[in-house]
């Protein structure tokens, strides 16, 4: 679970992918931030899930990120990932209860 001090790191990965795609990258960070990588809905432990459209995929997330209850954090997304996060952004920016603290969004290309 994510501490009250350190910033948090919330991992999306891209399209035909998992979370574990962020694990070198989570270890290297981990002195410095608590790290979250998540899979999207239809992707690696979540693979037999339906309903993985834009809408509903976006909704799962925010659920997830609410549930956490993360008071500082930085949303990275890697492609596909990356339209997440900045969707998820949005909410943060629009004031979407429970996405509060969000510092920033890192985005992957490549």
């Amino acid at each position: 679970m994510p501490s009250d001090t350190r910033s948090t790191l919330i991992f999306l990965h891209s399209l035909g992918s998992s979370r574990h795609e962020w694990d070198g990258v989570a270890k290297r960070l981990r002195a410095d931030f608590d790290t979250i990588a998540l899979d999207l809905p239809g992707f690696g432990d979540r693979g037999d899930e339906d309903g993985v459209g834009v809408p509903s995929v976006l909704d799962d997330l925010c659920r997830r990120l609410v549930d956490l209850d993360l008071t500082r954090w930085v949303i990275v997304g890697h492609s596909m990932g990356g339209k997440f996060a900045t969707l998820i952004a949005a909410r943060a920016r629009d004031g979407a209860a429970g996405l509060g603290g969000l510092l920033g969004v890192v985005l992957v290309a490549g």
